[in-house]
Protein backbone atom coordinates (compact mmCIF):
# COMPACT_ATOMS: atom_id res chain seq x y z
CA UNK A 1 0.00 0.00 0.00
CA UNK A 2 1.05 3.56 -0.74
CA UNK A 3 0.06 6.41 1.56
CA UNK A 4 -1.04 9.88 0.56
CA UNK A 5 2.03 11.13 2.46
CA UNK A 6 4.20 8.94 0.21
CA UNK A 7 2.62 10.59 -2.82
CA UNK A 8 3.16 14.10 -1.43
CA UNK A 9 6.78 13.32 -0.55
CA UNK A 10 7.36 11.59 -3.90
CA UNK A 11 6.79 14.92 -5.63
CA UNK A 12 9.35 16.59 -3.36
CA UNK A 13 11.89 13.81 -3.88
CA UNK A 14 11.10 10.30 -5.18
CA UNK A 15 13.74 8.79 -2.90
CA UNK A 16 11.88 9.70 0.32
CA UNK A 17 9.06 7.12 0.06
CA UNK A 18 11.56 4.56 -1.29
CA UNK A 19 13.66 5.02 1.87
CA UNK A 20 10.61 4.63 4.12
CA UNK A 21 9.43 1.46 2.38
CA UNK A 22 12.68 -0.26 1.40
CA UNK A 23 14.79 0.69 4.41
CA UNK A 24 11.84 0.60 6.82
CA UNK A 25 12.78 4.08 8.03
CA UNK A 26 10.49 5.54 10.67
CA UNK A 27 10.10 9.29 10.85
CA UNK A 28 10.41 10.89 14.26
CA UNK A 29 7.38 12.79 15.49
CA UNK A 30 7.99 16.51 14.95
CA UNK A 31 6.86 19.46 17.07
CA UNK A 32 4.58 20.47 14.20
CA UNK A 33 2.89 17.07 14.22
CA UNK A 34 2.36 17.18 17.99
CA UNK A 35 0.90 20.68 17.80
CA UNK A 36 -1.20 19.71 14.78
CA UNK A 37 -2.90 16.98 16.80
CA UNK A 38 -4.26 19.70 19.11
CA UNK A 39 -6.03 21.62 16.33
CA UNK A 40 -9.75 22.03 16.82
CA UNK A 41 -10.90 20.83 13.38
CA UNK A 42 -14.56 21.25 14.26
CA UNK A 43 -14.07 24.97 14.89
CA UNK A 44 -12.24 25.52 11.60
CA UNK A 45 -14.94 23.85 9.51
CA UNK A 46 -17.96 24.89 11.60
CA UNK A 47 -19.48 26.78 8.65
CA UNK A 48 -19.20 23.76 6.32
CA UNK A 49 -22.35 21.74 5.58
CA UNK A 50 -23.19 18.62 7.56
CA UNK A 51 -22.53 15.79 7.75
CA UNK A 52 -18.86 16.20 8.62
CA UNK A 53 -16.56 13.30 9.33
CA UNK A 54 -13.21 13.75 11.04
CA UNK A 55 -10.00 11.73 10.65
CA UNK A 56 -11.45 9.40 8.03
CA UNK A 57 -9.35 6.49 6.79
CA UNK A 58 -9.86 5.92 3.06
CA UNK A 59 -8.38 3.21 0.85
CA UNK A 60 -8.54 2.21 -2.79
CA UNK A 61 -7.55 -1.43 -3.19
CA UNK A 62 -7.07 -1.28 -6.97
CA UNK A 63 -4.42 1.48 -6.86
CA UNK A 64 -3.06 0.62 -3.43
CA UNK A 65 -3.49 4.20 -2.19
CA UNK A 66 -4.63 4.96 1.35
CA UNK A 67 -4.73 7.92 3.69
CA UNK A 68 -6.49 9.70 6.53
CA UNK A 69 -8.31 12.87 5.54
CA UNK A 70 -8.73 15.47 8.29
CA UNK A 71 -12.31 16.40 7.37
CA UNK A 72 -14.70 14.84 4.87
CA UNK A 73 -18.07 16.39 4.03
CA UNK A 74 -20.63 15.29 1.49
CA UNK A 75 -18.80 17.24 -1.23
CA UNK A 76 -15.39 18.35 0.14
CA UNK A 77 -12.14 17.07 1.55
CA UNK A 78 -10.31 19.35 3.95
CA UNK A 79 -6.70 19.20 5.11
CA UNK A 80 -5.68 21.35 8.08
CA UNK A 81 -2.07 22.28 8.79
CA UNK A 82 -1.09 23.83 12.12
CA UNK A 83 1.31 26.41 10.71
CA UNK A 84 1.32 28.70 7.70
CA UNK A 85 4.13 27.98 5.25
CA UNK A 86 5.69 30.09 2.56
CA UNK A 87 5.66 27.16 0.13
CA UNK A 88 2.72 24.81 0.18
CA UNK A 89 2.15 23.70 -3.40
CA UNK A 90 3.16 20.11 -2.58
CA UNK A 91 -0.01 19.91 -0.48
CA UNK A 92 -2.06 20.14 -3.70
CA UNK A 93 -1.35 16.49 -4.48
CA UNK A 94 -2.26 15.56 -0.91
CA UNK A 95 -5.64 17.28 -1.31
CA UNK A 96 -6.24 15.78 -4.73
CA UNK A 97 -5.28 12.34 -3.41
CA UNK A 98 -7.91 12.62 -0.70
CA UNK A 99 -10.43 13.67 -3.36
CA UNK A 100 -9.40 10.62 -5.42
CA UNK A 101 -9.84 8.31 -2.43
CA UNK A 102 -13.17 9.84 -1.47
CA UNK A 103 -14.34 9.43 -5.07
CA UNK A 104 -13.29 5.77 -5.06
CA UNK A 105 -15.27 5.30 -1.84
CA UNK A 106 -18.53 6.68 -3.21
CA UNK A 107 -18.31 10.38 -2.34
CA UNK A 108 -18.74 12.96 -5.08
CA UNK A 109 -16.14 15.49 -4.10
CA UNK A 110 -16.40 18.97 -5.62
CA UNK A 111 -13.79 20.81 -3.57
CA UNK A 112 -10.41 20.09 -1.99
CA UNK A 113 -9.53 22.67 0.65
CA UNK A 114 -6.34 23.44 2.55
CA UNK A 115 -6.30 25.44 5.78
CA UNK A 116 -3.09 26.66 7.38
CA UNK A 117 -3.95 27.69 10.88
CA UNK A 118 -7.43 29.10 10.39
CA UNK A 119 -6.74 30.62 6.98
CA UNK A 120 -7.92 28.94 3.80
CA UNK A 121 -4.92 28.72 1.45
CA UNK A 122 -6.21 26.45 -1.33
CA UNK A 123 -9.71 25.82 -2.56
CA UNK A 124 -9.49 23.55 -5.59
CA UNK A 125 -12.47 22.67 -7.72
CA UNK A 126 -11.92 18.96 -8.29
CA UNK A 127 -12.06 17.90 -11.94
CA UNK A 128 -11.84 14.52 -13.65
CA UNK A 129 -8.29 15.43 -14.74
CA UNK A 130 -7.24 15.75 -11.09
CA UNK A 131 -8.46 12.24 -10.34
CA UNK A 132 -6.65 10.88 -13.40
CA UNK A 133 -3.45 12.71 -12.36
CA UNK A 134 -3.50 11.07 -8.91
CA UNK A 135 -4.03 7.69 -10.57
CA UNK A 136 -0.94 8.22 -12.79
CA UNK A 137 1.26 9.41 -9.92
CA UNK A 138 0.14 6.43 -7.82
CA UNK A 139 1.10 4.07 -10.65
CA UNK A 140 4.54 5.74 -10.88
CA UNK A 141 5.23 5.50 -7.17
CA UNK A 142 4.13 1.85 -7.13
CA UNK A 143 6.66 1.15 -9.90
CA UNK A 144 9.40 2.90 -7.91
CA UNK A 145 8.54 0.98 -4.74
CA UNK A 146 8.52 -2.34 -6.59
CA UNK A 147 12.15 -1.75 -7.55
CA UNK A 148 14.97 -2.59 -5.15
CA UNK A 149 17.20 0.14 -6.59
CA UNK A 150 16.53 3.73 -5.52
CA UNK A 151 14.93 6.00 -8.09
CA UNK A 152 16.97 8.63 -9.83
CA UNK A 153 16.44 12.05 -8.36
CA UNK A 154 17.80 15.52 -8.66
CA UNK A 155 16.26 17.37 -5.71
CA UNK A 156 17.24 20.97 -4.99
CA UNK A 157 20.42 21.10 -2.86
CA UNK A 158 18.65 23.02 -0.09
CA UNK A 159 16.09 20.24 0.20
CA UNK A 160 18.84 17.65 0.61
CA UNK A 161 20.70 19.80 3.11
CA UNK A 162 17.73 19.95 5.48
CA UNK A 163 16.31 16.48 4.75
CA UNK A 164 15.92 14.13 7.72
CA UNK A 165 16.61 11.19 5.39
CA UNK A 166 20.03 12.49 4.31
CA UNK A 167 22.00 10.16 6.56
CA UNK A 168 20.46 7.06 4.92
CA UNK A 169 19.81 8.44 1.44
CA UNK A 170 21.68 6.70 -1.38
CA UNK A 171 21.34 9.83 -3.53
CA UNK A 172 22.76 12.17 -0.87
CA UNK A 173 25.75 9.90 -0.49
CA UNK A 174 26.82 10.61 -4.07
CA UNK A 175 26.09 14.36 -4.14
Amino acid sequence: MVSVTDLKDFLLCPVIPWIRKKLNWKEPETDGLRIGKKIKEKEIVSSFPNPKYFQVFLRDKSSGLQGIVDVLTSDSVVEIKAFPRKYFNHFRVQLLSYAFLADKNGFRIKRAILFMGKEMKLNIEVEKEHIEYVEKITEKINEVLDNDSPPTANPPPLLCKSCQYRKVCPIAAIT
